[in-house]
């Protein structure tokens, strides 16, 4: 095996920019790789790292790069149209919708990523991705996809996705129980919080929701899963006939929505799910009281990482792949998927999208990637006599300490930059920590003994051991949105607004009136106009199952 080291001549040959190693640029035009400061616009929920973070110096000492954060804070909607109306565009735009491109807001990428970007061009082709990465609408590739493009081997142990989760001081309470089932779920929350209704002197909150603005598919998505579907987004898509429809006034959101106004009536359900903001949710997660929630892990993981780092795994979620009842097989686990529609793209603002996309092929370089991922040999790891890698006790809890890793890593480039998952070209994986040692040097004892109960190697297995092969469309929720101003548009828009609306009534009102509100609820969906949204997206889904099966 090839021994990685930090240098810069292994930078330079690495990353295939430098004209003279060890040389400062002068930003002379004989230079391709001048100083440059590069600003983004991210939606990311992080921390700004310090000027002393290791890597962004590294960045500017050996790519001359420097980058500028602009975090997003308040409403997303609000503040992506005041960049639209106005026009004032970032050099980089992370994106995870539709409406940047609609507005013109980005260059089209793929004849730059040919002439400039060589290590990107293969990472996007050997992925799978060149192609669906074009947009549907002119067949140009506009942004740089952040997720879910793969090179060999796929190491992930953990889960990262949708679930019903639950605090795994519940599950050791009760034993480690098989829970399939949506009433044997709230069954075992009942049960711990009728037994322990205060944790560290605050009240127990049994279940709570997300529904905070973009954050609201929490509040609605449930039912989906329950039902036995894969995630489609705002529908279902019947895999023999193809059909796409909403799931919102369908029985199975009946049947949750139900069952949720049973329990908020036995003083189950967070009250303050409706009012509360997203961090307000993030804190009550972080407390250790809440008991159980369904939320997708991304969303809370920094709450998560919060109770593991202060002493509290215990209090750290498990998710479970729960279904309405024994009969119905979870599709709450996927295959990997390229992450469409989400990443970073390069605005018509940019001042140098030239000198950008040479930062970009550096920074996609395999050695590059690799110390991104791993951290510095030596610093944050190293080999050992037999050529493998490994960390130290001390590297370990580093590196899964969130303070740390802000401080220390580049968070925010992992959410919004293109990057390498799987394996490098030496079948290592470009995560240090899912390397079968270190992975179990890394496994908290809570976390052994919970995998250990229920027979799994980890939170992936827990959820489901061998995901079904995904469809040839999927996922649909990853199609472009219906275009601002389109009646496809304004109806979901609409049927947003009486979700929001209708969702909390009729969780919090006395189950006597259930069913008036209920109907209440459908006919107004219905009266939005969801089927023109159903027929925007029925005509997206045949497309793509046209173009991608190569008919």
């Amino acid at each position: 095996m090839k021994k990685l080291i930090v240098s810069a001549a292994l930078l330079c040959a690495a990353a295939l920019v430098f004209t003279a190693c060890g040389k400062k640029s002068t930003g002379s035009s004989s230079d391709p790789n001048y100083p440059i400061e590069i600003s983004v616009f991210t939606q990311a929920s992080r921390q700004q790292p310090p000027a002393n973070n290791k890597f962004y110096q590294l960045l500017k000492e050996k790519l001359n790069v420097t980058i500028k954060w602009d975090i997003l804070v308040g409403d997303r909607d609000q503040k992506r149209g005041v960049m639209i109306a106005s026009g004032d565009y970032p050099d980089i735009i992370e994106i995870n919708e539709t409406a940047f491109i609609d507005a013109g807001a980005l260059i089209p990428l793929e004849d730059l990523i040919v002439k400039e970007a060589p290590n990107l061009e293969w990472h996007l082709k050997d992925s799978g991705a060149w192609e669906k990465a074009k947009w549907p609408a002119d067949g140009h590739i506009y942004y740089m996809i952040n997720y879910g493009l793969v090179h060999g081997q796929y190491w992930l142990p953990d889960y990262q996705d949708s679930a019903l989760w639950v605090q795994k001081e519940v599950l050791k309470e009760a034993g480690y129980p098989k829970i399939t089932t949506m009433d044997e779920y709230f069954n075992l929350l009942i049960n711990y919080a009728k037994k322990h209704p205060t944790i560290d002197g605050a009240s127990v909150i049994p279940f709570t929701i997300l529904t905070y603005d973009w954050h609201a598919f929490c509040l609605w998505n449930p039912p989906n899963f329950l039902a036995g579907y894969p995630n489609e987004g705002n529908g279902t898509v019947d895999p023999v006939t193809h059909k796409y429809e909403n799931f919102f006034t369908q029985d199975i959101s009946k049947r949750w929505f139900k069952k949720l106004n049973e329990l908020n009536a036995q003083g189950y359900i967070d009250r303050t799910a409706f009012v509360d903001n997203y961090d307000q949710y993030l804190a009550k997660v972080s407390s250790g009281r809440v008991l159980g929630m369904h939320d997708q892990y991304w969303q809370f993981n920094q709450a998560d990482f919060a109770l593991r780092d202060s002493g509290r795994n215990n209090r750290t979620f498990a998710g479970l792949p729960i279904v309405f009842d024994s009969s119905i097989k979870p599709r709450y686990r996927n295959l990997p998927i390229p992450n469409l529609g989400r990443g970073g793209g390069i605005s018509v603002k940019a001042k140098d999208p030239t000198r950008i996309m040479r930062f970009i092929n550096a920074y996609m370089g395999e050695e590059f990637q690799r110390t991104m991922s791993w951290g510095i040999e030596g610093q944050d790891w190293q080999y050992d006599s037999n050529k493998k890698p490994y960390r130290t006790p001390e590297q370990r809890d580093n590196w899964r300490n969130d303070s740390w890793q802000v401080a220390n890593t580049n968070l925010l480039m992992r959410d919004v930059f293109p990057k390498w998952e799987g394996s490098y070209k030496d079948g290592l994986p470009t995560d240090l920590s899912w390397y079968p040692s270190e992975r179990e040097a890394m496994v908290l004892p809570e976390d052994k003994e919970l995998y250990a109960a229920y027979g799994v190697n980890g939170s992936n297995e827990l959820m489901d051991k061998n995901p079904a092969p995904n469809t040839l469309w999927f996922p649909t929720w990853n199609m472009p949105n219906p275009p601002d101003g389109s009646e496809a548009q304004m109806a979901m828009a609409k049927a947003e607004q009486t979700m929001r609306k209708y969702l909390p009534q009729i969780i919090t009102s006395p189950p006597a009136q259930f069913e008036r509100l209920w109907t209440e609820y459908v006919n107004q969906i219905k009266a939005d106009g969801i089927g023109q949204y159903e027929a925007y997206m029925q005509g997206m889904l045949d497309q793509r199952i046209k173009e991608w099966s190569g008919n």
